[in-house]
């Protein structure tokens, strides 16, 4: 994972594995994504409107906003007032046999995007957070012109009908996310 303070320094192997843990805490918390997201679109945003904005209890969100400030994702400037929250722009690479994969605030959004889309939840539910990273892979070449949702669904491995779906509700997230995540042009 990286984030814009963390590119001029040479790789810290104890960071890095840090970073790891604090995206697969992303990708398995939807509340604590869904709260990520929302800050790196609207902030600086004070912990009171997250509160209002996503209805959550007053513990829960000083608690998440706890939790990502220890991971480095979000800072709380103190200096204004109300105190607000920023957020920093994350991705994680990781190469593999079948090469790079870089997983950016888009993939972190489709997951927070199931506490409200009964499509990507029943997806989730249905064939779990990596078929649903494929799947976000997948709608961009479709809405790059690539593929067809039907190739897509296939070489996806689901029903026509489940990935044409997803597709279609992942669309909404990637047309959202060209205006808040400055990676999206290199996830491919």
């Amino acid at each position: 994972m990286s984030a814009e303070n963390h590119v001029s320094r040479p790789p810290d192997p104890e960071e890095t594995f840090n970073d790891l843990l604090s995206y697969a805490e992303l990708l398995t918390t939807p509340q604590l994504a869904r709260l990520y997201i929302h800050v790196l679109k609207h902030g600086p945003v004070t912990i009171n409107d997250l509160k209002d904005d996503l209805e959550m209890a007053h513990s829960t969100t000083y608690k998440y906003v706890g939790q990502l400030e220890e991971m480095g994702i979000v800072r709380r400037d103190e200096d204004e007032t109300p105190t607000t929250v920023i957020a920093t722009p994350l991705t994680l690479e990781m190469d593999g046999p079948d090469g790079e994969l870089l997983a950016t605030p888009a993939m972190i959004d489709a997951i927070g995007r199931q506490l409200e889309n009964d499509d990507i939840r029943v997806f989730i539910d249905r064939q779990g957070v990596a078929k649903l990273a494929a799947a976000v892979h997948y709608t961009r070449r479709i809405m790059d012109g690539e593929l067809s949702q039907r190739t897509a669904a296939t070489k996806l491995d689901v029903h026509p009908v489940e990935g044409m779906t997803v597709f279609t509700a992942l669309q909404d997230v990637l047309e959202e996310a060209a205006t808040y995540d400055p990676y999206l042009d290199r996830s491919e």
